[in-house]
């Protein structure tokens, strides 16, 4: 059994956006309250880092999804989870070391924990879990098996 395409699309594209989306807004809630709106805006909707990041784990998580074995809901998370981190500090990382920071991968874990404070990476796992028990399977096309199955039992 493989996860359909268009479930792990669908569950990647919740995971990705509705994450962002939550980091994003407890951010601006953050930025209202000590009135620097304008860091908001360059840090969310106008990072052309953002736009990239969310390309690539949404991409990540789909072919993940895909190619992974549908396995327990609870395993999904661990798994997802670890590629979301990934692709989050391999992204800000190289955004970093692009710009010429000293240390790049001290600047993608700063981001990742910034990610931590604003909730990004707690409803990305959260979303998860949820979406995880709501994909869709779909028989492999040699049956089910895999080949050294087949050719063990002689088929």
């Amino acid at each position: 059994m493989t996860v359909t395409w268009r479930s792990a699309a669908s569950y990647a594209l919740t995971v990705t956006l509705g994450s962002w989306a939550v980091g994003a807004l407890v951010d601006l809630a953050w930025s209202a309250a000590a009135d620097t709106p304008g860091l908001w805006v360059a840090l969310w909707p106008a990072n052309p880092l953002s736009h990239v990041f969310l390309t690539v784990a949404a991409l990540t998580l789909t072919v993940t999804r895909r190619l992974g074995a549908p396995g327990p809901p609870w395993r999904i998370p661990l798994v997802d989870g670890g590629a979301y981190l990934l692709v989050l500090l391999l992204s800000y990382g190289l955004s970093a070391w692009r710009d010429g920071a000293a240390a790049p991968a001290d600047d993608a874990f700063a981001m990742a924990g910034y990610a931590m404070l604003t909730l990004q990476l707690p409803s990305a796992w959260l979303l998860s879990v949820w979406r995880a028990h709501h994909l869709r399977t779909a028989p492999n096309r040699n049956g089910g098996g895999s080949d050294a199955a087949r050719t063990a039992a002689g088929t």
